[in-house]
């Protein structure tokens, strides 16, 4: 009983720290917060006013709860946008200390986010456009892989839409290229336990993640071929009573896509060893298709 009782008590404090800052407050005397964007599982997101320099930026602080790991987290995700430079990644400005607090300041993206569109507005994508989608979101992910770094975590939410440009956010699990991160963030992470990959138990979502989280440049275009089924998915209608088939039967795409999201996927063929090779490839196939 009692271990329930201070579980709970855990949780509540946990969720009080977590509480998100009141719009219209000012932190670390220089950010005025116009509103709450979201939360991840180790940080929160705010659109803000820079009271120094009158511009509109995001400010990411790791979540209070998290301590030691967040502030890690966020520290590597600030020196990797630092390293980086390409018109459809959001650009580093700053990081903040001050006393326990730490916050990564950056270019706000006031873009609109894929999956609301997907989800919320119900928007259906040809096959023309899905493609397309894949075919700009490579340019960031060849720059990316080319810089030595891999995203790890490419999904519809973190893809936003702006005037017409679609730009890769989230650089939160990035890491370099065979890099083995620290103990402590793979325990976090929970990317370092092989009896639970192994003992059947995860969700094929979980097994997803688990694929896409490699330091590989071959796991972001894992992510992007599921990120291109869930578009495809989102105008697809299942009839009642329909038995349950695999994508290559339901979705009934030209051959030659079937192929390419297969090794997407990385059930056929060779895996591409940068999304700059892939990206040549999609090229020639989207030239084959009729228009």
């Amino acid at each position: 009983m009692w271990t329930v009782v201070a579980t709970k008590c855990k949780e509540m404090i946990n969720n009080w720290r977590d509480f998100p800052l009141a719009s219209g407050s000012v932190w670390m005397g220089r950010y005025r917060i116009e509103h709450f964007i979201g939360r991840g599982s180790y940080g929160q997101a705010y659109a803000c006013i820079d009271m120094t320099t009158g511009n509109q930026v995001l400010l990411k602080r790791s979540m209070p709860s998290k301590k030691e790991i967040g502030i890690l987290l966020l520290e590597r995700e600030s020196r990797i946008l630092q390293k980086l430079n390409h018109p459809q990644i959001p650009k580093w400005l700053r990081y903040e200390k001050q006393g326990r607090h730490e916050a990564l300041v950056m270019e706000l993206i006031d873009g609109e986010n894929l999956e609301h569109r997907l989800i919320e507005q119900n928007q259906v994508y040809s096959l023309k456009q899905a493609l397309d989608v894949l075919k700009e979101l490579l340019q960031p992910l060849a720059y990316l892989h080319g810089a030595g770094f891999v995203h790890r975590d490419v999904r519809i939410p973190n893809v936003l839409d702006k005037e017409g440009r679609l730009y890769l956010i989230d650089y939160g699990l990035s890491c370099r290229i065979g890099e083995q991160l620290p103990e402590e963030l793979r325990l976090a992470l929970k990317e370092a336990d092989p009896l639970e990959a192994s003992s059947g138990s995860e969700s094929s979502w979980s097994v997803a993640k688990r694929r896409m989280r490699r330091p590989e440049a071959g796991s972001d275009l894992y992510g992007l071929g599921h990120f291109f089924l869930f578009m495809m998915y989102a105008g697809y209608e299942y009839r009642e009573g329909q038995e349950e088939l695999s994508w290559e039967e339901e979705l009934e795409l030209p051959q030659n896509v079937n192929r390419f999201v297969s090794r997407l996927l990385q059930k056929t063929g060779p895996a591409w060893t940068s999304a700059e090779h892939c990206s040549q490839e999609l090229e020639q196939l989207m030239a084959s298709l009729p228009d």
